[in-house]
């Protein structure tokens, strides 16, 4: 018990809240539902900071409502973005740099989004070794709506497997249940505000904060669960965030981790999408990380390790087989919303998000 109160202790140090406020600093301008921008924030960053380790330390910490930002995609659905306060961000911050290590040391090695010492670059490079070992054949799992349909208890249950501190935990929980208020949705060139002033409602059971400084983190702790069981049952997966591939030998292979990871998302509560989940082989191209990744080169050796390359049709225009020129999808389509940057490694080309700090 005594070690567990030091891990809370550790969050309100006057160290780790600096360390805290800098991290913050160098992030988004914007206002959650206080109006109390970044640069207002610094004004009295003293006193501010200050305050908010009074209320840690003495246990009256409660977190502000959160503003969601509906923020239209694509398909014409919007994607609810988390903007908290900066009291929370500096808090969400401080309690991340204590409890983001315990959960580092036993994340699999085929996980790279979101982490310390991990990028894009590097999963990039791990879908190239499975495609150099004879795995072409890819099965790209598509989680329908995942921060919307992350189980809260069953988080909960996970942090509690390494986080022993009630107190810390509580913390944690204040943030997965946190209220949101303020609702603005594009209109026009400005901004409609709706205000939800109703009664706090029952806790949320389901859904994960996008934009939440912890979030990463959480998402990452849920899916590590998928991860664990997935190696058990003999499949490859090579994971960034929530965009999950699977590289097996065969069509055979693939149709059965399709099978065997459907199975195992759904103990988590989630499901895959219908239409965007596929089996592929590499030389038709695939997506991963908001890119189609196409194989650049693709020698006899590569092809007479393929069990089913006899039966593929050739794509018309497809070349001799020796090396087919290929280029990158150049429409990006980044997960969770960030800038795109290129990259390019020996035998695949794409341009990803660059790796910063939460979903968004």
């Amino acid at each position: 018990m005594a070690k567990a109160q030091r891990l809370y202790a550790a969050v309100y140090t006057d160290e780790n809240l600096d360390e805290a406020w800098h991290h913050v600093r160098r992030g988004s301008e914007a206002a959650g539902v206080d109006g109390v921008t970044l640069s207002q924030f610094q004004r009295r960053i003293f006193t501010n900071l200050k305050a908010l380790q009074r209320e840690l330390a003495e246990r009256r910490y409660h977190p502000q409502p959160v503003k969601r930002l509906l923020v239209p995609k694509e398909d014409g659905r919007a994607r609810p973005i988390g903007v908290l306060t900066v009291r929370d961000r500096v808090a969400q911050r401080a309690v991340l740099q204590v409890i983001e290590p315990l959960f580092e040391a036993s994340f699999e090695d085929h996980s790279f989004g979101y982490r310390p010492g991990r990028s894009a670059q590097m999963a990039l490079e791990c879908v190239e070794r499975g495609l150099r070992e004879g795995r072409p054949w890819i099965v790209h799992l598509d989680i329908r709506e995942f921060f919307d349909s992350v189980d809260i208890d069953r988080l909960y249950a996970l942090l509690r497997r390494r986080i022993r501190d009630r107190e810390l935990l509580r913390l944690i929980r204040l943030w997965l249940e946190a209220q949101t208020l303020t609702v603005e949705t594009p209109r026009g060139r400005g901004w409609l505000r709706r205000l939800y002033l109703r009664p706090r409602p029952r806790p949320r059971r389901r859904g994960l904060l996008q934009g939440g400084i912890l979030s990463p983190l959480l998402a990452n702790v849920y899916l590590d669960a998928f991860d664990k069981q997935a190696l058990q049952h003999g499949l490859r997966p090579v994971r960034y965030a929530d965009d999950i591939l699977l590289l097996c030998p065969s069509r055979a292979e693939a149709q059965r981790a399709l099978r065997e990871a459907r199975k195992l998302l759904e103990r988590l509560g989630l499901a895959l999408h219908p239409e965007k989940t596929e089996i592929v082989h590499a030389r038709e191209g695939f997506k991963f990380l908001g890119r189609t990744l196409l194989l650049q080169r693709w020698s006899e050796r590569d092809r007479d390790q393929d069990r089913d390359a006899e039966a593929l049709e050739p794509e018309e225009g497809a070349g001799d087989g020796h090396g087919d020129d290929v280029t990158a999808d150049d429409t990006p389509e980044p997960a969770f919303g960030e800038e795109g940057e290129g990259l390019s490694i020996d035998g695949l080309e794409a341009e990803t998000r660059a790796d910063k700090e939460g979903f968004s």
